[in-house]
């Protein structure tokens, strides 16, 4: 058995151990130790410095992880966003509303309704009040479509909302550590 003297990485002081020792815990400053044995040389290395910076490593890659996933998270929405988009005659894009689809819907089968009366009022033959008719109907589609348009729109938005909120709380209590 050959004892070998290295210096405490911590404090300086000289330690006597074992070549057959792979940790040692200085006697006077506490520190841990790790012996590095190597051809030519032994020396000590400092392992709650080692374990500081791993640990303070694994913090700066989750806040990385988690900045990553948020961006992911808002390129999706914006993506989603955009498919879900009402895009009007004039290319005007906006996004769906409830009270925009029951409005227009209402307004189109108002005139639905008052094309029927004045086409069997004027006596104009069968079609015209038909078409008055099939107006009324797609108006009535278009509400149902619009609405649920609306909705699912608003759902998606929420969904996205939370989970984003999610995302910055833990980023915001990573950083803090």
């Amino acid at each position: 058995m050959k004892v070998t003297r290295v210096c405490c990485q911590g404090c300086g002081a000289d330690l006597q151990v074992d070549e057959t020792i792979r940790f040692v815990t200085c006697n006077y400053c506490a520190a841990k130790l790790e012996v590095v044995h190597g051809d030519s040389v032994t020396h000590t290395r400092q392992l709650d410095r080692i374990e500081r910076t791993t640990s303070q490593l694994a913090s700066n890659l989750k806040v990385i992880e988690l900045q990553n996933e948020i961006e992911r998270l808002d390129r999706e929405w914006d993506r989603d966003r955009e498919g879900m988009l009402v895009r009007g005659k004039h290319g005007r894009v906006s996004e769906p509303s409830t009270a925009g689809s029951l409005v227009g819907g209402v307004i189109a089968v108002i005139f639905g309704i008052f094309w029927v009366a004045m086409a069997a009022g004027s006596g104009a033959p069968g079609l015209f009040p038909l078409f008055g008719l099939v107006f009324i109907g797609v108006a009535v589609f278009s509400i149902i479509s619009g609405t649920s348009k609306a909705d699912r729109f608003q759902r998606s938005r929420s969904s996205y909302e939370t989970r984003r909120a999610e995302l910055v709380a833990k980023l915001e209590a990573e950083r803090r550590e």
